[in-house]
């Protein structure tokens, strides 16, 4: 937590390209292509290639679909293409067989390649879950000794909204059970002395992500698996500005903390306009990252006061701060530093400038609060602003000469660690005083990996950024403040059964109004009703031409003409009270 460096993994090698083992963090895209459109997905492997993606994954819906990988991939290269290519399967084991002659990695889905209910929650008796345990060790280990004789590599691909009935039911809707698959999957092949896989632990809240890559990481560690890679992803994360903060934060964050060997950024866009993302995303990390740091004086440990696996709000006290109270009470406020103030003006009352650093409280480092006469900062509330792991040392005297409560933040180099030692620290002395986030918003990844990282570790009161906007958008990406509608969606792929880019937009058109609402937009039913489970209301392709509606997790309109799906969306939202009408 304080001193992280890349996690250590075994190479998985995958046609020409080597995932993991120390090798450079991997970027990869999908077609939104079926295979059996050989010319489209040929054309579309060959641009994402020439864009600098790295890994090309093509979805395979059927066997009929696998089969077609082959003259995909004979003509790709033919064409003097060498990129890896991955099939991507569901449901379908038959076809992932099939897939295993064409391409040099398979992805599978532990929900439903044994499993094929989806959300078919039911009481399961501790026979019935050993049953079930059985039954993947039998229908997945001929498949994995096929890879094995193949060389082809897997990945085994755990989605938090695809979960199979049997692990809901054991462990509920947790990152538990996403690690608990991803083990049950790896007993197999394990059992059959293969190793060529990676992980990958993906969910459209960039929180439950994080948590689950950690948790699988330690479950790896400690329990004596080799270190094998993982693919690192936020599934779902929409589109815009909106989609590259999500993936900023969920991708960012684990980048920072050395947990990644290659990476997608899911965006409902072309798939090409993933990669210069993923590329700026990676450079903005590098440049966060700290590998040579001060000695950090006080001996911190894993029980500071931060459980990496659960997210949990930081305690801290309730301090006023100009119009607003802050604290563990109160959403995390949003401000503007000093510099910025009366260069910036909210119009827009669900995102109000909350505070004002230099107006709402002073602000000193913390070698000025040493000098100040003791009792003398006992008054307005002063902010303590850390720039070196050695000021850590003198905390204590400062808190002794200066008792009251205080906001405190870390400007130096390496806002991450310093933060998470800062707080490390104030815990030790038994303080609940308030942490001020401060961010550069002219690197907008860089900003939203590491603040959306100690804000999804429950580390901040105050979020300082001279753009206002994008500091509420980064609450809502980190599922800390809503205040606009939010949209979930898929990136869209050969499953996808209408024109989701399109649709997509019309959406954002109708209901982009909506103050508080979320909104899922899914191209099939694979992912739906699990990652929407935050979502208020759910528009997913059902059948060709057909949209099915949820509300939550449940349906409630299915296989409506997709003509008439949209109005119907609206009389859904309408009859539950949160329609509003739009500021014409």
């Amino acid at each position: 937590m304080y001193q992280p460096k890349r996690r250590q993994t075994i190479p998985v090698r995958v046609g020409n390209a080597v995932i993991g083992g120390g090798n450079p963090v991997l970027v990869q895209s999908m077609t939104t292509t079926n295979p059996r459109d050989v010319d489209l997905t040929v054309s579309q492997t060959l641009e994402l290639a020439q864009a600098g993606c790295e890994l090309v994954r093509i979805t395979a819906p059927t066997v009929k679909d696998a089969e077609a990988l082959q003259e995909v991939v004979r003509q790709v290269r033919a064409a003097g293409c060498t990129v890896p290519i991955s099939a991507d399967i569901h449901f379908q084991p038959r076809a992932a067989f099939e897939a295993l002659k064409w391409v040099e990695k398979v992805r599978i889905n532990p929900g439903n390649f044994c499993d094929t209910g989806v959300m078919t929650l039911k009481e399961i008796s501790e026979a019935e879950f050993q049953a079930g345990r059985q039954k993947v060790f039998d229908q997945f280990g001929p498949f994995v000794l096929e890879a094995k004789a193949r060389k082809v590599a897997l990945r085994i691909g755990v989605n938090h909204g695809s979960l199979s009935a049997r692990m809901l039911f054991r462990y509920g809707d947790t990152v538990e059970g996403m690690v608990e698959s991803a083990l049950e999957f790896l007993a197999v092949c394990e059992q059959e002395d293969f190793h060529q896989i990676v992980f990958s632990m993906k969910a459209s809240h960039p929180r439950v992500a994080i948590e689950a890559y950690r948790l699988l990481a330690h479950r790896l560690e400690t329990e004596g698996h080799l270190a094998y890679p993982f693919h690192v992803g936020v599934t779902e994360a929409g589109e815009g500005e909106d989609g590259r903060l999500k993936s900023a934060v969920g991708i960012g964050a684990l980048l920072l903390d050395g947990i990644s060997d290659t990476i997608r950024v899911s965006l409902t866009e072309h798939p090409v306009a993933e990669i210069p993302v993923a590329r700026e995303l990676l450079k903005s990390c590098a440049d966060l990252r700290v590998d040579s740091i001060e000695v950090i004086p006080y001996n911190f440990t894993q029980d500071d006061g931060i459980d990496p696996f659960h997210y949990s709000r930081r305690a801290s006290c309730d301090l006023p701060l100009g119009k607003v109270l802050a604290g563990a009470s109160y959403p995390v406020r949003v401000g503007v530093p000093s510099d910025s103030f009366g260069l910036l003006v909210s119009t827009n009352p669900d995102r109000p400038l909350e505070i004002v650093a230099g107006r709402d409280f002073e602000s000193i480092t913390l070698p000025e609060a040493l000098k100040a006469t003791p009792g003398s900062l006992q008054g307005p509330v002063v902010e303590i602003q850390i720039s070196s792991f050695h000021e850590l040392e003198s905390l204590t005297l400062v808190c002794a000469y200066h008792p009251a409560p205080k906001l405190w933040s870390w400007i130096g180099e390496g806002v991450v660690i310093g933060t998470r030692a800062l707080v490390a620290s104030l815990l030790a002395l038994g303080r609940q005083d308030l942490i001020v986030l401060r961010g550069d918003s002219k690197d907008r990844l860089g900003f939203a990996a590491s603040l959306g990282n100690l804000l999804c570790d429950g580390i901040g009161d105050v979020l300082l950024c001279s753009d206002s906007d994008l500091a509420y958008d980064l609450l809502q990406a980190c599922g800390l403040r809503r205040t606009k509608t939010e949209f979930i969606s898929c990136p869209g792929c050969g499953r996808t059964l209408f024109e989701l880019q399109g649709v997509l937009a019309g959406i954002k058109s109708r209901l982009g109004h909506l103050r508080g609402v979320s909104i899922a937009v899914m191209g099939c039913i694979v992912n739906g009703p699990g990652e929407m489970a935050d979502a208020d209301f759910g528009y997913v392709g059902g059948a060709p031409g057909h949209i099915s509606l949820y509300e939550g997790k449940s349906l409630v309109r299915k296989n409506v003409p997709e003509a008439e799906a949209l109005d119907s969306l609206v009389d859904l939202i309408k009859s539950r009270g949160r329609w509003i009408e739009p500021n014409l």
